[in-house]
């Protein structure tokens, strides 16, 4: 490898900055050789997150109060601690930040910025003199920092999602960040643009944008398409980056492979997918280490950060690999790596459902995330997936069910193995050592049997809705149970080491039984679907969808995370959009269904909606025809009456949300006009 690359680590994702961990990755970055640190920090945290959390406004100090003062001032003093010593040693220092980011009180404090749907019109001078004053706020603040790693996503204003604005989605992505880039080379800073986007024509969009902002413009990018799940395929994407300079984001620590407290060396992941990135040249490489507050130094996937380091540096990754554990391991080193070698084929295959991703292992998962992933419906005979999202391609082939289950029992089989081998090295190594050990392959074994049960929950539920066969509705209790008591082993045998219990940021910071959580869910949304389908199935209706439903079907697309389903008063229904209180402008989503519709005849589709708020606001569109729908929030039915082709025999209903308050679809039928 003849070019010079940068070779950089990203630390603190996303969690608050302390001191003694922050140090410890620079003093890590300067003693290894990397060139390159950034600083993710709490992004996630409405308060704390991004340049905004740690920086306090000058020209619009009447903001201040929406700072954590001693967070702001303890990140000036220790974050400038570490870009002193980074900078003595050559090291390019970047933070991480997200737009469009504005305060709560923006909107109270410059009305006129603000559009007939209460959303902040981007282009108004007021937000880009703000956006302007907060970056040079924080290099006067943090003189010693290089850049900033710039993400269009996940802010309290949603910028591309954002109705009635006078820019299209193009147009507010280069406008913000010529705005952030301009300012950043006036300083005489960096800007990195990270576009971590989920659907293709996002993508496309958000690079067109910064080609033509400046060519000298470095596009940050994942090694995996779309996002961090190391098992997704390899990001075709690259190719589409050719006026701009490549940088590579990689993650080795595996936060969709269980977030460090499972056994994981990536051997092959690592060596494959850096020989595919190299061969667009990139100007080099970033690698998170860490995760919610976990990390790998001094545990066994510390082995990630050698062979890395290796495959970058042109060195030789089995030396590496070898040399590590006979470093940590000692006597036990040959057969701590011989087990550590089978820990990624185990978790693909627990993970993975026939070759693709289908289950987020980065925590066991919330049956909302299960519905809106379409697990259930992965379980039919004749299941149908339309959406392309990030997890699964239109045309995959799931195969057998038998295989599906086969797949998963042999999880169970190798993980039990590994742990069965760990066990006869105890006393090979320190009993430190090895308790660790035991606790992430203790983690493996149960999480193998977590997610075989988990599996058969998601069979069963289906199949019952399928076939009506009373037996499945037993199968579903009985795996049920399994869970309960592979939950209650695991407490036993790790107490809150045990994988499924979850004290995460991720989650809030509470601490979450996470088993317990989607049992009581399942149990409750089984009894009001079962209830909620007799009652549908005895109005002979020619079609119908319980929207946010488990087995609801239908050919869903929706848009990637902002379609949640939700039970109001003992009902199911599904939102376009996100219920976390995420955004002061909660972002704008979408969902829709293929409904099957009379050829030839006047078809009437019903639909049963009403709103979070006392204001019903929605777009509506069947077929062709597209309808905005302003009513008051009370439970109401919304009828439309379509005339179909001849040879029409499905119908696509849309729902959109258009404003601050957000429709929920409680149930959507077909039948003659």
């Amino acid at each position: 490898m003849s070019r010079k690359m940068m070779k950089g680590i990203s630390t603190l994702n996303p969690v608050d900055v302390e001191r003694d961990y922050y140090l410890f990755t620079v003093d890590y970055a300067i003693s290894h050789g990397f060139d390159h640190y950034q600083l993710i920090g709490p992004i996630h945290d409405q308060v704390k997150g991004n340049i905004d959390g740690m920086t306090f406004s000058k020209k619009y100090a009447q903001f201040n109060g929406e700072k954590n003062a001693e967070y702001v001032n303890y990140c000036l003093d220790v974050v400038n601690e570490g870009l002193e010593k980074l900078s003595v040693a050559g090291v390019k220092t970047y933070m991480w930040h997200h737009e469009l980011d504005l305060p709560y009180g923006f909107g109270e404090a410059f009305p006129e910025a603000l559009n007939e749907y209460g959303d902040v019109e981007v282009t108004h001078p007021k937000v880009k003199d703000y956006l302007e004053n907060k970056i040079i706020d924080f290099f006067d603040s943090y003189p010693k920092m290089d850049g900033i790693i710039l993400t269009l996503h996940e802010t309290k204003v949603p910028l591309l999602k954002l109705k009635n604005q006078k820019l299209d989605p193009i147009g507010r992505v280069k406008f913000v960040t010529e705005i952030l880039y301009k300012t950043c080379k006036a300083l005489g800073k960096e800007l990195i643009v990270r576009p971590f986007a989920s659907i293709e024509e996002d993508y496309e969009m958000m690079t067109k944008a910064y080609e033509e902002i400046s060519p000298e413009l470095i596009i940050m990018d994942k090694w995996t398409q779309f996002d961090w799940s190391l098992c997704l395929p390899n990001n075709k994407f690259y190719a589409k980056i050719k006026k701009n300079p490549l940088f590579v984001e990689t993650d080795i620590f595996g936060e969709f492979f269980g977030k460090g407290r499972l056994p994981l060396m990536l051997k092959d992941h690592i060596t494959e997918k850096f020989a595919y990135c190299e061969k667009f040249s990139p100007v080099g490489y970033v690698s998170r280490i860490d995760r919610a507050g976990r990390d790998p130094f001094g545990e066994v996937n510390e082995v990630n950060l050698n062979i890395m380091h290796a495959a970058l540096s042109g060195e030789d990754v089995d030396e590496a690999i070898n040399a590590f554990f006979t470093e940590r391991y000692g006597e036990a080193a040959d057969g701590v790596r011989e087990i550590m070698e089978g820990t990624e084929d185990i978790l693909k295959k627990v993970i993975y459902l026939k070759g693709y991703y289908y289950s987020q292992l980065s925590l066991f998962p919330y049956l909302n995330h299960c519905k809106n992933h379409f697990y259930f419906e992965m379980m039919r005979d004749d299941y149908a997936i339309k959406s392309n999202e990030w997890f699964i391609p239109i045309g995959w082939d799931r195969g057998t069910l038998d295989g599906v289950l086969a797949e998963k029992a042999e999880a169970v089989r190798a993980a039990e193995i590994a742990l069965e081998k760990l066990t006869e090295l105890s006393d090979k190594m320190d009993e430190e050592l090895y308790k660790n050990l035991y606790t992430k392959f203790k983690n493996l074994e149960l999480v193998s049997k977590i997610w075989e049960q988990m599996t058969l929950v998601y069979y069963s539920y289906a199949k019952f809705f399928e076939y009506g066969d009373s037996s499945y509705e037993t199968m579903l209790y009985s795996a049920i149970d399994s869970l309960v008591s592979l939950n209650e082993s695991g407490k036993a045998a790790l107490g809150d080491d045990f994988y499924c219990i979850s004290g995460d940021s991720l989650v809030g910071g509470g601490r979450y039984e996470l088993i317990d959580m989607f049992v009581k869910d399942v149990k409750e949304t089984f009894l009001i679907e079962k209830a909620e389908i007799t009652e549908l199935d005895s109005e002979g209706l020619y079609d119908y969808v319980i929207p946010g439903a488990c087995t609801e079907g239908h050919k869903l697309m929706k848009e990637v995370n902002f379609s949640d389903t939700l039970i109001i008063d003992g009902k199911i229904c599904r939102i376009p959009g996100n219920k976390a209180a995420w955004s002061t402008i909660n972002a704008h989503g979408w969902f829709s269904y293929e409904m099957a519709v009379q050829p030839g005849k006047s078809n009437r589709i019903i639909i049963a909606a009403d709103s979070a708020t006392d204001k019903l606001d929605a777009k509506v569109t069947v077929g062709d025809d597209s309808y905005e729908i302003h009513k008051n929030g009370d439970m109401q039915e919304l009828v439309f009456d379509y005339t179909t082709g001849l040879e029409e025999s499905t119908l696509r209903v849309r729902i959109d949300k258009i404003s601050p308050d957000t429709p929920r679809i409680y149930y959507i039928k077909v039948m003659s006009a």
